[in-house]
């Protein structure tokens, strides 16, 4: 796991709770981060650009990178959701 996309991923998940008027929870940040590498894992689109030589990024640092340029975001009540033209809710209950 890449440190610099974790406190930037950490650093937009405050940001965004602040935003929506609820406290930032570690726990519920994991959860959530966890939740997007899976859904990676079994096929869901990125919602970054792939670079040149990317394919090595795991699954983890990719939902960090996610979250930290805002496209995810993690709400509570179990929510993940994404940002852009191809918005959906992904639930956390799958």
């Amino acid at each position: 796991m890449n440190e610099e996309y974790l406190k930037n991923a950490i650093a937009m998940a405050k940001e965004n709770a602040a935003e929506f008027g609820e406290e930032f929870d570690i726990r519920l940040f994991i959860s959530g981060v966890a939740k997007r590498a899976s859904q990676l894992a079994q096929g869901y689109p990125r919602l970054i650009p792939m670079l040149p030589g990317d394919n090595q990024t795991s699954f983890l640092d990719i939902a960090l990178q996610e979250v930290a340029i805002g496209q995810v975001i993690i709400r509570h009540g179990g929510q993940v959701e994404t940002k852009g033209k191809d918005s959906t809710e992904i639930s956390m209950v799958d």
